[in-house]
């Protein structure tokens, strides 16, 4: 039955429907269909007037990406190939007008089928690069106001050019660097979805697994140039350096997470921070740049390599063998076998020993470590060719040797005292007192300059590098 008003009612109910329904299709869908409770939305359909193509449309030149990092582990840092490996997460945020009131949610997830403009950012210095994220993760997230945040697991193996003068008391710093093209200016900053950082780039302390000590990380932000000689290239407007000092305390108590897994103290060590300092400066060169002109972000890692390993490896084995080199001053000198065997051994022994640092990179300067086992060759060598030199002496010596020796007191027939003579005698006497030879006393000598030449050669040497 016809009631006045009914009509319009009906006609109200059915633009409603149809609007949701368009609104469902054109913008987003709800989650696959299961039957649980636990659905959520997710973007899987763009606006037709949306094209991906295109970067938003913003006043003035460049489009600001804020970025952050998470160093989710630090690997192994090859001499031989001069390269290193981490296991990043890097997260993106910008803001594209565009996807701005697609949902009352505060965040709204991305399918991964839905193409959505990104930034061209490239890391530049990477030999592979291999995204960590399973297909099936979500890795973007659209605001209500338009704000999208990417966040990517990386696995990476970048190059790092070494010095490698003092190794094994080596220092090295080894990056990472993003550049951000068409006109996107990269800023390292705390996207949104990144609660957990606190500072630009976080480490999971927990993983630092090298031969190196992370002894701090520096953030860089800097405007530079494809031109050659460009007035204010590579200034750098933003610097974050964080001190790891305290980091080894995380990585000596293993059981740490694994006992007591989100707990206070854990949670320190697997988002660390580090004490941290800012610096900022304007660049002239962001305003006034064309084209040619880009930004790039940089990750630093301070390496002090961990000098445990190559003391008990090389150092203390090396000095004991030049220490067992001298116990043949303290050997006779006719006891020929003795010495000699003594001397070759060691000699062996130092060879074999520094054969240990030929798997290290071919490099065409002196390293720290080739100066020591230099050192002690010679010092070992130095020991056998002095024994050849004293054994050569003493055989002259005892060639023409006489001995004097004092006839016992007897009377003769005729109550007169003995004359004294001389006579020459060869082999032994256990009866003589010898006085000792030029031979003998260069064993004694050597017994005294062979420790102290080494003891200088030591301080000199440690106090050189170690304050280096």
């Amino acid at each position: 039955m016809w009631t006045p008003g009914g009509n319009h009612v009906s006609v109200l109910l059915l633009t409603l429907v149809s609007t949701f329904r368009c609104r469902a299709d054109t913008i987003s869908e709800f989650a696959e269909d299961h039957d649980d409770d636990h659905n959520h939305e997710i973007l899987r359909v763009l606006p037709d007037t949306y094209n991906w193509t295109h970067r938003p449309r913003i006043r003035g030149r460049w489009l600001d990406v804020t970025c952050a990092a998470h160093l989710l582990s630090f690997g192994a840092v090859s001499e031989q190939t001069m390269d290193f490996e981490v296991s990043l997460q890097v997260a993106q945020e910008w803001r594209d007008h565009r996807l701005a009131n697609l949902t009352q949610n505060t965040w709204l997830p991305v399918d991964a089928s839905v193409q959505v403009w990104k930034p061209h950012v490239d890391f530049a210095n990477t030999k592979s690069l291999d995204i960590a994220t399973a297909e099936e993760e979500t890795t973007m997230w659209v605001s209500r106001e338009g704000v999208v945040n990417l966040i990517v697991r990386y696995d990476i193996k970048a190059s790092c050019q070494m010095s490698l003068h003092a190794f094994p008391m080596d220092q090295q710093t080894c990056h990472i660097r993003l550049d951000g093209f068409d006109d996107t200016r990269l800023v390292w900053g705390l996207p949104s979805l990144m609660t957990m950082n606190t500072v630009p780039v976080i480490s999971d302390a927990t993983a630092f697994h090298s031969q190196f000590k992370l002894a701090g990380i520096t953030a860089k932000s800097y405007v530079t140039s494809f031109l050659p000689s460009v007035p204010g290239k590579g200034c750098t407007f933003f610097e974050q350096t964080c001190d790891y000092a305290d980091s080894d305390a995380c990585q000596t108590n293993t059981k740490l997470c694994a006992d007591d897994a989100g707990s206070e103290e854990c949670d320190n060590c697997l988002y660390y921070t580090g004490i941290c300092g800012n610096v900022t400066k304007t660049c002239e060169l962001l305003g006034k740049g064309d084209k040619s002109t880009y930004t790039s972000l940089e990750i630093r890692f301070h390496l002090s390599r961990r000098f445990a390993y190559h003391l008990m490896q090389m150092y203390v084995p090396s000095t004991f063998i030049v220490i067992m080199s001298w116990l043949s001053f303290w050997i006779e000198i006719g006891a020929v076998p003795a010495r000699v065997c003594l001397g070759v051994l060691t000699v062996l022994t130092m060879t074999t020993q520094s054969s240990r640092s030929h798997a290290m990179q071919e490099v065409s300067y002196v390293r720290a470590i080739d100066i020591w086992i230099v050192a002690c060759q010679l010092f070992v060598f130095t020991a056998l060719v002095e024994y050849a030199v004293t054994y050569r002496w003493w055989l002259t010596e005892n060639k023409g040797r006489r001995i004097i020796i004092d006839m016992e007191d007897k009377p003769t027939e005729n109550g007169a005292s003995p004359e004294h003579q001389p006579i020459e005698i060869s082999g032994k006497c256990d009866s003589c007192n010898f006085v000792p030879t030029a031979a003998q006393n260069i064993d004694r000598v050597c017994r005294m300059v062979f420790p102290s030449l080494f003891v200088v050669f030591n301080i000199t040497y440690w106090t050189v590098y170690l304050s280096a």
